[in-house]
């Protein structure tokens, strides 16, 4: 894909993902290079033409603010700016994230508003295009005058400091540039502030856990539906018309999901009549899950709203723009006008974009607890309509299912994921710590946030795999089966003979009580056993990794190679074959 950076245009998700997958080459519209230098030319004219100080300028930074700076140490000035606040700790984030900042902060450069050469945009753009990727610790920002050190290592990359990835290794930023043919760049007035005020690290780490808590969303839709016909459950709580009743957006879309993915199944079909099964309610966990899950489509969805809207904002501080006593400014002439203000703001404060990643957090929380649950009663002998104890093998003796354990741990491992899951739920962006000698007192914490939201999804895949697990234990059990047990209504002539026998133990004044429930055995053929064509579909795949329990066995390899194909989003793709996900 060929991206063409422009003052006036967004990017979109298709680039983003682009870029992020090295399938991108980028290059900076000559129409918006052009810009960028007559601004350029006019700003350093129109500083030099004033007596006032002006922060990033000519001024120190943070609460040095108040310190004057020669002209001769400008560019010394922006350098150690950059030096200093490289104090990154941790391991370096992933490199799909660094190649997201660097796009994220060219965009933002470009618009025209931050006062840049274009240089510096082409210098990011250049070393996208090679793939020279700043290492860049995951710890060190409190998300509030951007995140200043992640941003900070990637500046440092640009200036030939520090170190990069390229080419597979791991080297000083200097020689990468120097195989790349690229030159280092020498920051200008101005510029390393423009470089590290935004905070395009936590975006870049935000829009990574949208496009994987997407996948997971959608998974856990295909587990509903998958779910609801092994446990012989009615695809009735899904229908259209019953949530126009209550439209909230997210439901009304899971609620269609779940209802396509269930439609034409010969196992739902072989227990329609209520006669057979017997049961009027569903559990919440199937009957409501429309309900659960749809608040979590809906704070992802708006999450990536928002991000989208971030990474195409101008984020940096001070912002160049056309002095208030004007008539505005025309976007057709590069010029604001003879006259333009320096105007500090707070664009780089991570506020806005850490309280929607925090409900990242809360959407996993609610899909851990619903996928917990039916684990659960999966194992649970007197819920699972006839699975048995632990989805033990049914061709298993007596005698052998009495010293199996079979399906009683997955469940358990459940429970652990849910609960780690939950306990990473703490909201960062609720405990201010004031940094900067009071300066800056008010600070999101969000990146912090964010590199624990990323850190918990791989818990959110593994607890997916144990319930996939559970459906194809639970499938294949199913279908070993001749029949569908119902707990039905005991019948007329049924209560006659209780009746009797209950007044001749009357009789002999034995204190005895009956309370019986007749289950019948309704026979199903081997084709009425099976789930619709995306759930055999699914089976057929995920058992080739994970076949059938039918004896005890080491289950860790197996759950975790389950949890590396959710997480590739492969269960999703599979079903997209049949149904439409938008």
């Amino acid at each position: 894909m060929k991206i063409n950076l422009q003052h006036d245009q967004d990017i979109n998700l298709e680039q983003i993902s682009a870029v992020g997958d090295r399938q991108a080459k980028i290059k900076l519209d000559p129409k918006t290079r052009k810009l960028l230098r007559e601004r350029r030319n006019q700003l350093e004219q129109y500083i030099s033409d004033q007596e006032y100080p002006a922060y990033g300028f000519n001024r120190g930074f943070g609460h040095n603010v108040d310190l004057a700076v020669g002209h001769d140490l400008l560019p010394d000035l922006q350098k150690n700016l950059i030096v200093s606040h490289a104090v990154g700790l941790g391991d370096a984030i992933p490199d799909v994230l660094v190649r997201y900042m660097m796009f994220f902060r060219a965009q933002s450069l470009c618009r025209g508003y931050s006062g840049v050469r274009p240089e510096l945009v082409e210098q990011l753009i250049q070393m996208l295009n090679h793939d020279i990727l700043p290492r860049v610790p995951e710890m060190g920002s409190v998300g509030a005058s951007g995140d200043l050190a992640p941003l900070s290592h990637v500046a440092l990359a640009l200036i030939g400091e520090g170190k990069v990835k390229y080419q597979g290794r791991i080297m000083k930023s200097a020689t990468a540039l120097r195989k790349a043919g690229i030159k280092p760049i020498k920051l200008e007035m101005k510029e390393g502030l423009a470089l590290n005020n935004g905070i395009q690290f936590m975006s870049a780490i935000g829009m990574h856990c949208c496009r994987q808590m997407q996948i997971y969303l959608k998974t856990a839709c295909v587990h509903t539906a998958m779910t609801a016909q092994v446990m012989l459950a009615t695809e009735v709580p899904f229908r259209e018309d019953l949530h126009r009743l209550r439209p909230h957006p997210g439901s009304v879309k899971t609620a269609r999901w779940i209802y396509e993915l269930m439609k034409d199944s010969p196992l739902r079909e072989a227990h329609r009549e209520y006669r057979i099964d017997g049961e009027i309610q569903d559990p919440y966990n199937i009957r409501c899950a429309a309900q659960i899950l749809g608040p979590c489509v809906e704070m992802i969805d708006e999450c990536e709203t928002a991000l989208l809207r971030e990474v195409n904002s101008v984020t940096d501080n001070p912002i160049i723009l056309p002095a208030e006593n004007t008539n505005g400014w025309d976007p057709a002439d590069p010029y604001f006008g003879k006259q333009v203000d320096i105007v500090s703001g707070g664009h780089f404060h991570g506020m806005p974009i850490a309280v929607r990643i925090y409900n990242l957090l809360q959407a996993m929380g609610i899909m851990a607890s619903l996928t917990n649950q039916r684990c659960a009663r999966f194992v649970d002998g007197n819920r699972n309509k006839g699975l048995g104890r632990d989805l033990k093998w049914p061709e298993l003796s007596d005698r052998q299912k009495a010293i199996s354990s079979a399906m009683m741990m997955p469940e358990y491992s459940s429970a652990a994921l849910a609960n780690a899951i939950w306990g990473e739920a703490m909201p960062n962006h609720l405990f201010n710590i004031s940094t900067n000698s009071g300066q800056e007192d008010h600070v999101s914490m969000g990146a912090g946030l964010a590199i624990r939201v990323m850190k918990t999804l791989p818990k959110m895949g593994h607890i997916l795999a144990v319930e996939m697990a559970y459906i194809i234990q639970g499938a294949a059990i199913r279908k070993q089966l001749d029949h569908i047990p119902s707990r039905a209504p005991v019948y007329e002539e049924v209560k006659q003979k209780l009746a009797d026998i209950q007044l001749e133990l009357q009789d002999l004044k034995i204190p005895f009580a009956l309370n019986l429930q007749v289950q019948e055995q309704y026979p199903v053929d081997p084709e009425q056993r099976k789930l619709n064509l995306v759930g055999e579909k699914i089976l057929a795949q995920m058992s080739k990794v994970f076949p059938p329990v039918k004896k005890d066995t080491i289950l860790s390899d197996r759950l975790q190679a389950l949890a590396e194909i959710i997480s590739s989003g492969k269960i999703v793709d599979l079903a997209a074959a049949e149904i439409s996900f938008h």
